[in-house]
């Protein structure tokens, strides 16, 4: 499968970029990993506070050219591969502090492989900002599959938004930083995770109809079956797949999970 084009717009902004350093708070002995470093905006600032980092660039040409441009070279570990391809495990065991302006078209497959290691402490994303609200939306209209799925394995909190002149090319939309900490703990079973994506994307799959009569039919259940765990939850059987918390999707997935 080919995969989609980049269209990456590269940071030139310092005063964002000191902004999103900041955000991941790094102290100098801390294990750094940015994703993408471009032209080396982010890299040089995190270079400020960290005696290394290590970083996965795609692009032959840019990797040369930040390697050029270190005054240092060997306190930087520069992986000239996609990051989709990249083998995590060849990394150390860190703890790990990720950073990245994630290019648009592949930010959420990106994240999605992060949120399945083990071995980050947080992480500070850039994204466009439309993305990066649904990411930590967990009520409101930008509540969805992809709010919930981060919900279910880290803590998400929305920063603040970027312009597009403070970048190169600028884009024709905002951007927007997000902070991620993984849980300490999982929140569902591996067997209840699997009924709490069957779940959502059931309820998300046709927003507009009622969330009940569509479980209901995913799980091939009887409708009287569901009412009954949507009373057990106090949920009005009317409500609709943005009616209703992450907390009770966990309650749901638990209680379809015990059959």
């Amino acid at each position: 499968m080919r995969r989609p084009k980049l269209g990456q717009h590269f940071l030139k902004d310092e005063i964002v970029s000191r902004k999103i350093v900041e955000a991941a708070k790094i102290e100098a002995d801390s294990s750094v990993l940015e994703i993408g470093p471009g032209k080396g905006v982010l890299t040089f600032e995190i270079l400020k506070r960290a005696k290394k980092i290590s970083a996965v660039e795609k692009d032959d040409r840019l990797s040369e050219r930040l390697r050029q441009a270190l005054s240092d070279p060997s306190r930087l570990e520069l992986f000239n591969e996609d990051f989709l391809d990249f083998n995590l495990s060849s990394l150390s065991h860190g703890p790990w502090i990720v950073l990245s302006n994630l290019p648009y078209a592949v930010g959420v497959p990106i994240l999605q492989k992060l949120l399945d290691w083990s071995f980050w402490s947080r992480g500070v994303f850039m994204l466009q900002k439309e993305v990066a609200e649904r990411l930590v939306a967990t009520e409101g209209t930008d509540y969805g599959i992809l709010g919930l799925s981060v919900f279910l394995r880290a803590r998400s909190e929305f920063l603040f938004e970027v312009s597009p002149e403070s970048f190169s090319p600028p884009p024709k939309v905002y951007s927007g930083v997000v902070r991620l900490v993984p849980r300490e703990k999982p929140l569902l079973q591996k067997t209840e995770e699997e009924v709490f994506f069957r779940l959502v994307k059931a309820a998300f799959g046709q927003r507009r109809k009622m969330a009940l009569g569509l479980i209901a039919k995913a799980f091939s259940l009887p409708r009287l079956e569901i009412e009954r765990r949507f009373a057990d939850l106090k949920l009005d059987f009317k409500s609709r797949a943005e009616d209703i918390s992450p907390q009770d999707y966990l309650k749901l997935s638990r209680a379809l999970s015990a059959g």
